[in-house]
């Protein structure tokens, strides 16, 4: 049996000469890079032909010719089967352990997991303190065990804002707006009049500029509580424009986790309500 004609990739193959070999090759199509060998055809064009059906191999990107053997008058082509099996066998076992490694980790993963020291409230537990706790640590305990949790785990509730951002007008916007030199947003009629020159491309007064604006959620504060959001808008509700409250998951967070489990526990603890 001939040595390897080369060992690399497809960029290679200028290097051969037409004719028939013996093949090791990645196909890659689904992006598995399963490993197969054949006897094939190297055209003029550098292409390699299938001996048995005569289609065409390495259609898709990723697909490469690892080995080449040349079938000369004296190769052993038993030999060579053999040897291509060998090959792909040994791919094969690689294949095995890596999904053997990846399985590990995911159940290494699962392990640690049901162990975090994170606890459910109910599971928590509580030592009695040397200070009274405040009136308002309790009504926040009690509002965070009966509160409608709007079916996320551990809840973060915000109060956000609307506001208003200039944006391309080619690309993403929620409205147009004239603004004039002092800042100021034209009005409804002032608006339609100054819409109406630049749709028949005339020139609008000098003091006037066209822009594009879109509407986007800002975020205000957080609180543990829906109540405490409320609580919120009702001092400085007034000072914000178009305000709501949106619920966001404390997930993995652990430091949020442990503060709120705390604080659940808390109507437990003597000195409080």
């Amino acid at each position: 049996m001939t040595n390897p004609a080369y060992e690399a990739t497809n960029s290679d193959v200028e290097k051969l000469k037409p004719g028939k070999y013996a093949i090791l090759y990645r196909d890659n199509w689904d992006g598995e890079g399963d490993v197969y060998h054949c006897l094939a055809d190297l055209d003029m064009d550098g292409r390699w032909l299938s001996e048995e059906t005569g289609k065409q191999l390495l259609e898709y990107v990723g697909d490469e010719i690892l080995k080449a053997w040349p079938l000369d008058d004296g190769a052993d082509i038993q030999t060579l089967i053999a040897a291509l099996e060998q090959a792909k066998l040994r791919g094969d076992e690689w294949k095995e352990k890596c999904r053997e490694a990846v399985e590990h980790g995911a159940n290494r993963i699962a392990e640690l997991e049901a162990t975090s020291t994170m606890r459910e409230p109910s599971a928590l537990c509580v030592k009695p303190l040397c200070v009274k706790l405040p009136d308002e640590f309790a009504r926040i305990a009690e509002n965070l065990r009966t509160q409608d949790n709007r079916v996320t785990s551990d809840p973060m509730f915000c109060v956000f804002q609307k506001r208003e951002i200039v944006t391309d007008e080619d690309y993403d916007y929620d409205r147009i707006v004239w603004i004039d030199e002092d800042g100021n947003e034209a009005t409804t009629h002032q608006r339609r009049r100054l819409e109406l020159l630049h749709e028949n491309s005339r020139e609008a007064p000098e003091k006037w500029r066209r822009i594009a604006v879109k509407e986007i959620n800002d975020f205000v504060t957080c609180c543990f509580t829906e109540q405490g959001c409320k609580d919120y808008l009702a001092c400085n509700g007034h000072n914000l424009r178009l305000p709501f409250i949106y619920v966001k998951s404390g997930f993995r967070n652990a430091e949020y986790q442990t503060m709120r489990n705390w604080l659940m526990a808390v109507g437990t603890v003597e000195g409080s309500e």
